[in-house]
C-alpha cells in the first residue's frame, strides 16, 4: 500500500527523462557527436571557397660557364574563386545546413531510443514491484485455500486431487515469485548500463498526452523523411550545376629580385568561363530526379505510419482504460461483498477465512489498476520519445 501512494504521489509530478539522466559515457558520445556535425556542416557549408595559393622559390643559375651564379629569390600569391555555378553555390550551403539538421535529428533519435528504454525500464519495474506486492496476497490466498483444503480433506469433504490442486497453485505461486525477483533485477541492471539513477529511489517518470496534430508534425521518422527529400531535391540540384557554366574571378601577384638586379613585381587577374561537355549529364541529372520523387513518396509514407502509430497507441490506451473501469467496478462488488461477509463474520456464519480473502482479492485488483496506468505511461513515452524537440 506505502508503494501504491508513492506512485500515485510521483505520477502527479509529471516529467519525462532527458539526456541529464544518461551516463556519462554516453552524454560523452552526445556532445562529441553534436561536435562533429557542427563541423561537418561549417566544412561542407563554406567548401565553395576558393584557395589562396603561396608559392616561393630561390634558384641560382648562369648563362656561360665562366659566368658567376647568380640567384634569384621569386615569391607568388594566387586566388581563384567561383562566383557562378549556375545555381550550385547557393545549393552546396543549402546542402550542408539540410544535411547537419538531418544528422541532428537522427542524433536525436539515438538519444531518445536511449531514454525510452530507461523510461520502460523504469516504468517496468515499477510494474514489477507491484506484481511482486500482488503476488504475496495470491500466496495469502492460496495458503488459506490449502488450509481450508486440508481441513476438508480429514473430514471426507474433498479428495485427494482437491487437495493436491491447492498445494501445487501455492508451489507456482512462490516459483513465480522467484521469477519476479529475477526480472525485477534484471531490469535495474538494464537501467545500470545507460544511466545513473537508482531505481529503488528515483520517482517514477509521468508523461503527458499527445495530441494526433503534434505528433505527426514532430515524429522524428517523418521528419527525417522530410529531411531526405530536400537532401534530394538539392542533390539534383547541385548534380544539374556540374554541368552548366560556371563563372571564376583568378587573380595572381608575384614578385621576382635576381641578383645585382632590380625587383620585378607582376600581376593579372581575369575571368574565366567554363561550359562542361559531357555525353553522361542527361542520365546523372535524370537520376537524381529520380531519387528525389523517391525520397518525396517515401516521405508520405512515413507520415502515414506515423499516423497508424498514433492510432494504435490511442487504441491501446483506450482498451487500458475500459479494464481499469471494469477492475473500479469489480472493487465496488468486493466492497458490498466485504462488508456483507464482515457481519457475518460477527454472527459467526461466515468465517475469518473469508474476509481475509476477500480483503486480498480487493487489494490485487487494486493493484491491477496500477499495473494497467503504468502500461498506458509506457505507451505514452513511446509517443513521446518518438518525436523530435
Amino acid at each position: 500500500m506505502r508503494y501504491f501512494a508513492c506512485f500515485v504521489y510521483f505520477a502527479c509530478l509529471c516529467f519525462a527523462l532527458d539526456e541529464t539522466h544518461l551516463n556519462s559515457d554516453i552524454t560523452t558520445s552526445i556532445d562529441s557527436q553534436k561536435g562533429s556535425i557542427e563541423a561537418g556542416r561549417k566544412r561542407q557549408k563554406y567548401d565553395f571557397l576558393g584557395e589562396v595559393r603561396l608559392s616561393g622559390s630561390i634558384s641560382e643559375n648562369r648563362n656561360d660557364p665562366l659566368d658567376q651564379w647568380r640567384r634569384t629569390d621569386q615569391a607568388t600569391v594566387s586566388f581563384s574563386q567561383d562566383i557562378f555555378r549556375s545555381g550550385g553555390i547557393i545549393a552546396s550551403m543549402d546542402y550542408a545546413d539540410l544535411w547537419a539538421a538531418a544528422e541532428i535529428l537522427r542524433l536525436r533519435s539515438e538519444i531518445n531510443g536511449y531514454l525510452l528504454t530507461l523510461s520502460t525500464a523504469l516504468l517496468q519495474a515499477a510494474q514489477d514491484r507491484l506484481r511482486l506486492e500482488q503476488n504475496d496476497l495470491s500466496i495469502k490466498n492460496s495458503e488459506i485455500t490449502l488450509l481450508i483444503k486440508q481441513t476438508q480433506y480429514q473430514v471426507g469433504e474433498a479428495d485427494i486431487t482437491q487437495l493436491n490442486d491447492a498445494i501445487q497453485n501455492r508451489n507456482t505461486l512462490n516459483r513465480t515469485k522467484l521469477d519476479l525477483k529475477n526480472t525485477l533485477t534484471n531490469r535495474y541492471q538494464e537501467i545500470a548500463k545507460i544511466s545513473w539513477i537508482d531505481p529503488e529511489t528515483f520517482a517514477v517518470p509521468h508523461y503527458p498526452a499527445i495530441d494526433e496534430n503534434e505528433f505527426l508534425q514532430k515524429n522524428i521518422k517523418a521528419l527525417s523523411a522530410k529531411y531526405n527529400t530536400k537532401i534530394a531535391s538539392t542533390q539534383h540540384t547541385l548534380t544539374r550545376s556540374n554541368y552548366l557554366p560556371t563563372i571564376a574571378l583568378n587573380a595572381s601577384y608575384g614578385r621576382q629580385k635576381a641578383e645585382n638586379s632590380d625587383t620585378a613585381d607582376s600581376m593579372s587577374y581575369g575571368v574565366q568561363i567554363t561550359v562542361p561537355l559531357s555525353f553522361t549529364s542527361f542520365s546523372s541529372v535524370e537520376e537524381k530526379r529520380a531519387d528525389s520523387l523517391k525520397k518525396a513518396s517515401d516521405e508520405r509514407t512515413a507520415y502515414l505510419e506515423a499516423k497508424k502509430v498514433w492510432l494504435q497507441s490511442q487504441n491501446t490506451m483506450k482498451s487500458t482504460e475500459e479494464s481499469i473501469k471494469i477492475l473500479r467496478e469489480n472493487i465496488l462488488l468486493f466492497d458490498s461483498l466485504i462488508n456483507a461477509t464482515s457481519a457475518q463474520v460477527k454472527t459467526g456464519s461466515a468465517s475469518r477465512f473469508d474476509l481475509d480473502m476477500l480483503n486480498n482479492s480487493k487489494r490485487i485488483d487494486e493493484i491491477e489498476i496500477e499495473l494497467n496506468k503504468i502500461a498506458i505511461e509506457i505507451e505514452r513515452a513511446k509517443l513521446f520519445y518518438a518525436k523530435g524537440e
